[in-house]
């Protein structure tokens, strides 16, 4: 943490019935009566930089992959994954993104209970929900209650904590935030299926590019639950490129996160410590009218742990900047 003077979180273990999402800007536009391109989308934690200034080069050079049906082995994007990430590429499974995993992982998997910190990322548990599985929520620091599976996500999410799996247990290691440093040094972990996203690292949401990391039974046992391609043939051809600038992305989050973090601290707001490409604040007094300025922030209605708390994503622009600042300052 920041301050050593942070407000305090609930103790409440409710799990919510609503689960919203970042990244809404359709509908924040039509609700503040403007244009898209007018908003500043810090929702969600996508690469502060947005999509690569070559992609609409890229993608129109590569047009005519449009034509083909996608590779079933997810080729070339799993062999070279593989070779990034230091595994075999018979333990790397290409999805449409990590929420492709996400809604058929407890089917499955056959788990009837899933153990989970709260407050956290909404979309496990209510897939869990969906499926029967029972969700036991705790909160950090408690002990994790018995369950067939245990949802780890590191860097937490919302408040980019950084935290190993636990020795001895199984479930999912969620690393859609963590480093692609990091990634290469964990290889595949017994029992436990790691879940990455692709599209927050090089902002490509539109194209829904994720992946798996487990051993060969656990692949087999996911694939039977989902589509025969894994993603687009765009996709698949485009993730070797994209590797290659994971690194200078990674550097690009942690200078932008720590410049967020110095401006939250120049406005007195306390915030939590993060390691992912989003900060968790909490303003010194009133929260600000970001409808007003057209940003768009993650609140957290659904949590009542988080009232009066609001996770920002990183600008990118010195016109971003200046516009959150005015935010900040009011």
């Amino acid at each position: 943490m920041s301050s050593d003077a942070l407000l305090p979180l609930s103790s409440s273990l409710a799990v919510p019935n609503a689960f919203p999402h970042g990244g809404g800007v359709e509908a924040a536009a039509k609700a503040w009566c403007c244009d898209v391109s007018d908003i500043l989308d810090l929702s969600t934690g996508l690469h502060p930089a947005g999509a690569f200034e070559w992609l609409p080069h890229w993608l129109n050079e590569h047009a005519s992959l449009v034509a083909h049906y996608p590779d079933i082995d997810g080729e070339p994007a799993r062999r070279t994954l593989a070779n990034e990430l230091g595994v075999l590429p018979e333990n790397v499974l290409i999805t449409a993104g990590a929420q492709a995993v996400i809604e058929v992982v407890f089917q499955a998997m056959r788990w009837k209970s899933m153990a989970i910190c709260v407050p956290c990322y909404n979309e496990p548990i209510r897939c869990a929900k969906r499926a029967g599985c029972k969700v036991y929520a705790f909160e950090h620091g408690d002990h994790l209650p018995t369950a067939d599976a245990y949802w780890h996500t590191s860097p937490n999410n919302p408040f980019g904590r950084v935290e190993a799996f636990p020795d001895d247990m199984n479930g999912v290691l969620d690393e859609s935030y963590m480093a692609f440093s990091e990634r290469k040094k964990l290889g595949v972990l017994a029992n436990v299926i790691r879940l990455g996203s692709l599209t927050k690292t090089f902002c490509i949401p539109g194209l829904r590019l994720g992946y798996v990391i487990a051993d060969e039974a656990m692949i087999e046992q996911l694939k039977a639950w989902l589509p025969p391609w894994p993603t687009s043939t765009l996709a698949l051809h485009l993730l070797p490129k994209l590797l290659a600038e994971a690194d200078k992305r990674d550097l690009q989050i942690q200078h932008a996160r720590e410049k967020l973090m110095r401006l939250l601290k120049k406005y007195t707001w306390k915030s939590y410590q993060s390691s992912g490409s989003f900060v968790l604040a909490h303003p010194p007094a009133a929260m600000p009218d970001f409808a007003a300025e057209k940003i768009l922030v993650r609140e957290f209605p659904e949590w009542p742990q988080l009232q009066g708390w609001v996770r920002f994503g990183l600008p990118h622009s010195d016109t971003d900047w200046q516009r959150l600042e005015a935010a900040l300052c009011q």
